[in-house]
């Protein structure tokens, strides 16, 4: 876990999880602008991922891994007696999510940017090809995901970062697809008892997720703040690209709301 605090007062705390496959550097930009705005910043890599293990890589034993570890940076980020915000991309967006119908967070709002709720149809059509061609001898057998980086972002930079990039997850376990795709399949399940303000972001040019069904499942957060919001011309990861002002123009009012929504700013 690494953090990033501002000199002087701070108007809150912003937890970011990544997404599969990559890890916490991909936010160092995202980062930079939360810090220009008065935010110190926590974020680490997830179980599996990035610098957390070299031997487990695209593993875990357990989903709980994933909220655990949420809960450990959510209770760090406590100490500082700011507002909490926890920011979600892709597969940090369904752990949040989680975590938010298990009553396990006591924060103060999500941002979920493409939460992996569920996979495009085009993404479904691989993916039964990849399991019927795998033949498995353990759960912790690892096999390609078959998602393309350009999935993620056709930024140039970040697609050059991509290739010379070690820490990059290639493969998955069989047990770490099926932990998540169970979670996948009960998400619509008890979204009513998530009830903290939420701003969710979708990039209409994705790949990955089916936004009309994600944007169907989030209508159901019993929430008194409750804003979607979706964007052109943007690939899955919508902060993995050098112009993004727009998505962050939407994350700053949701902010700038919150704190006066929670009496923090006058």
């Amino acid at each position: 876990m690494w953090k990033w605090e501002i000199e002087g007062k701070a108007k809150g705390i912003v937890v970011i999880l990544h997404d599969m496959l990559e890890h916490h550097e991909y936010y160092l930009d995202l980062i930079s602008k939360f810090n220009s705005e008065g935010y110190h910043a926590l974020i680490g890599d997830l179980p599996g991922h990035g610098q957390t293990t070299r031997i487990n890589k695209g593993h875990v034993d357990d989903f709980k891994q994933y909220i655990d570890r949420l809960k450990e940076w959510v209770d760090d980020a406590s100490l500082y007696e700011l507002p909490i915000i926890v920011v979600g991309q892709g597969l940090g967006g369904l752990i949040v999510t989680e975590a938010l119908k298990e009553g396990e967070l006591n924060i103060d709002g999500a941002v979920l940017l493409n939460p992996l709720y569920t996979f495009k149809q085009s993404f479904m059509n691989r993916k039964n090809l990849l399991k019927s061609s795998i033949r498995l001898t353990s759960d912790n057998s690892k096999f390609k995901l078959g998602i393309r980086m350009d999935s993620f972002t056709t930024d140039k930079k970040v697609l050059e970062q991509y290739k010379n990039d070690d820490l990059l997850i290639k493969e998955v376990s069989y047990h770490w697809y099926t932990a998540i795709n169970n979670r996948m399949n009960d998400i619509k399940d008890t979204m009513n008892e998530v009830n903290v303000p939420v701003l969710s972001i979708h990039s209409n040019e994705n790949d990955i997720v089916d936004v009309d069904r994600n944007v169907k499942i989030l209508k159901e957060i019993d929430s008194d703040y409750l804003k979607l919001v979706r964007l052109n011309n943007i690939e899955h990861g919508i902060f993995q690209r050098e112009n993004v002002n727009v998505p962050f123009y939407h994350v700053k009012r949701f902010l700038e709301d919150l704190n006066y929504h929670i009496g923090f700013i006058d």
